[in-house]
């Protein structure tokens, strides 16, 4: 059987990144988004998914490069350093650091914005990614995130595949030699899907990309990786990614991608769904 979770990455991030989400799920192909806990948009965001979305899986995009962590920054020194003392470092200061981060305090702030989601959910995320892949960045960050599935009971993305130049898919260096990461996350009792794919995005987010990706689903499950939002002034201060994802919402949301889906034989996921096929 083929089976696939389209996830939307950034929920709370702004409004109009929620809305377009929403929207994506609601009209379109999406399944599943990760939120990020630490924005202004994530109450209400959370408060009209669980009034709109009903069945939109929910799971945390572990961050430290977008934004305030919620944890004091007393408690995060090492890790704050790396930013202006208050803020989460940006992406490239954090990947240039990453192998000398305070592993605990990344792990403390992570629990903190799961603690946080289920504050205001009141149930468990169903999935673990991380913005701007931080949490694969290193092999002591993969494993403090897989630490945390374990405790949670939630399921995690794992964007290592067939490697192409610039793609999360290559380990890092420091992971162990014929580490797998698929093998370390089942030894663990940890669910992640078969496959990731991020060809969606950026230039590639067209609509041949998409239909050929649906076209070529293999058996197994599959997660795709998008970016929605609706078309907001804001957005361009906010991310350095914004009309592409108001492109990623027109594409998602096109009819076509529900007949591919049904002529293909698709059954569409989301990660708490996935969990209960491998039980």
């Amino acid at each position: 059987m083929k089976y696939l979770i389209v996830n939307a990455d950034d929920y709370g991030l702004a409004a109009s990144v929620s809305a377009g989400i929403r929207q994506a799920h609601l009209q379109g192909i999406v399944t599943s988004t990760t939120v990020m806990m630490n924005m202004p948009d994530t109450e209400p965001a959370l408060r009209l998914a669980a009034e709109l979305c009903p069945n939109l899986g929910l799971g945390v995009h572990l961050n430290l490069t977008a934004g305030t962590p919620l944890l004091p920054p007393s408690q995060l020194p090492g890790l704050l350093r790396l930013g202006d003392g208050g803020r989460f470092p940006r992406e490239p200061a954090l990947r240039a650091a990453a192998a000398h981060l305070p592993i605990n305090e990344v792990a403390a702030e992570w629990r903190g914005q799961i603690e946080r989601f289920i504050h205001l959910t009141g149930k468990a995320p169903d999935h673990l990614d991380s913005h701007h892949n931080s949490s694969y960045v290193t092999y002591p960050l993969f494993q403090a995130m897989l630490a945390l599935a374990t405790d949670y009971g939630c399921a995690i993305r794992l964007p290592f595949g067939a490697p192409r130049p610039g793609a999360a898919s290559v380990l890092p260096a420091d992971f162990p030699a014929g580490f797998s990461p698929q093998a370390r996350a089942r030894q663990m009792g940890v669910a992640a899907p078969d496959r990731f794919v991020d060809d969606f995005y950026g230039d590639r987010a067209t609509l041949a990309v998409l239909t050929d990706v649906l076209d070529t689903l293999p058996d197994g499950v599959t997660e795709v990786m998008c970016h929605p939002a609706v078309a907001d002034g804001a957005l361009p201060q906010i991310s350095s990614y914004h009309s592409g994802r108001v492109a990623e919402l027109a594409l998602l949301t096109h009819p076509l991608m529900v007949e591919k889906i049904q002529a293909n034989g698709i059954v569409r996921l989301t990660f708490a769904q996935m969990q209960a096929l491998a039980r």
